[in-house]
């Protein structure tokens, strides 16, 4: 008789723990179709005390409804409601899904996963906004997983998800992206100048090349693919066959910078590799500066071809610089060193007006502005100018302190 009394009595206990529980659910939801997410928040708080409300998916599926009403809310009071709202909606409808063993919430699942899927994206645009690449992979690929939970295979958030990783330099999430898409025949042709990157960044320089020609051969007027061809061709020293891509590309498009800073770039490299001969590398040097100075004409905002050019002289003057010292050391002749000393430092007076302009189209927040500023110090003090090396001073002890005597 005890034992029975003892079942009744616990089986009273769990019916009112039971209800209790429910009313509080029940109030919640009442508050949330009212708009009253506050009390809504109360209401759920409350019903969080008792343990057995984290089995049932009618909490999870309220919690997920109420953060994403905080995540759309333009009412600042409800905004401090929650933190990373999105992701917490997210976290309650898996967790839904999970506990929804009789697919009781079926009907109700597929649109909130719907309107969660592009909450999610939003929030992977906000992050790309503000730069913060890993996390903006994040969120696209997370609304592409939702997207799946309902059916729907968004290749483009999924590529925005690769791009975003590649960016953030996290090659092996964006190769394993890019390849899904190429599987499922993502019809894009900066799919395969994507992967040829990613593949060079890999260190697969063949399946880089692989990538390159195989969209070259589904896409033979695309100008990434070109680049992306022309640039394996470079890294593997194979110039003369970048050069051949690169006239290739600038038929097509004669107007555009890029083609030919890509062409200067090109001709740079064989202008200091010194396994060409002398009249080779002369020839690439003239080469290059013409392609600068064509892409700057093209685009006068154009800070790569204006530094590059600007270095291109500079590394010039060093050439001649070394050469004359060489010399000098050899047959002690002064009055020739003289000369040559004029000579060089000509060439490095040459760089200095791209090197300063470089410096003025970039503020001190660019990460190419310490490199600026190191290549005119190196400059103004080759050159011997002390007052141009006083206007940089403030500059040069901000990031590298007082410079060595």
């Amino acid at each position: 008789m005890k034992r029975i009394v003892f079942v009744l009595l616990f089986t009273m206990i769990s019916t009112a723990v039971v209800h209790a529980q429910g009313r509080e659910l029940r109030r919640a939801d009442r508050q949330l179709n009212r708009g009253n997410l506050a009390e809504a928040m109360e209401n759920l708080q409350e019903a969080k005390q008792h343990e057995s409300v984290f089995e049932d998916p009618e909490f999870w599926m309220i919690k997920a409804r109420l953060h994403l009403e905080i995540a759309a809310t333009e009412e600042e009071e409800y905004k401090q409601l929650a933190e990373n709202p999105v992701i917490v909606a997210d976290e309650a409808m898996q967790k839904v899904i999970e506990l929804d063993k009789d697919n009781d919430y079926i009907l109700q699942i597929q649109p909130i996963m719907l309107y969660l899927s592009e909450l999610t994206f939003n929030l992977g645009a906000m992050a790309y906004e503000r730069e913060a690449w890993n996390e903006s992979s994040d969120h696209f690929l997370r609304a592409y997983e939702i997207g799946l939970t309902f059916d729907a295979i968004d290749t483009t958030t999924y590529y925005y998800a690769g791009l975003t990783a590649e960016i953030g330099r996290n090659f092996p999430r964006a190769y394993k992206i890019y390849s899904d898409l190429e599987e499922m025949n993502y019809d894009e042709p900066i799919l395969y100048s994507s992967l040829s990157n990613v593949a060079m960044a890999l260190g697969d320089t063949a399946k880089s090349a692989e990538f390159a020609l195989r969209g070259r051969e589904l896409y033979p007027e695309n100008l990434d693919l070109i680049f992306a061809e022309a640039n394996i061709h470079i890294f593997t020293g194979d110039i003369d066959r970048a050069r051949d891509v690169l006239n290739l590309a600038i038929d097509k498009d004669p107007e555009n910078p890029n083609l030919y800073f890509a062409f200067g770039a090109n001709y740079d490299k064989m202008a200091q590799d010194t396994t060409y001969t002398e009249e080779e590398r002369e020839f690439a040097f003239q080469e290059a500066t013409k392609a600068y100075s064509k892409a700057i004409e093209l685009n006068p905002d154009y800070f790569d071809a204006v530094y590059n050019l600007g270095v291109l002289y500079f590394n010039r003057g060093i050439k001649f610089y070394e050469e004359a010292d060489e010399r000098l050391r050899e047959t002690h002749n002064f009055a020739q060193y003289e000369k040559d000393e004029q000579q060089f430092r000509e060439i490095w007076l040459q760089a200095q007006p791209y090197l300063e302009r470089a410096k003025e189209m970039i503020d001190e927040s660019d990460p190419n502005f310490q490199v600026v500023i190191l290549s005119l110090v190196e400059l103004y003090a080759r050159t011997n100018q002390p007052e141009k090396m006083e206007e940089i001073q403030d500059s040069y002890r901000k990031y590298f302190g007082e410079p060595e005597e």
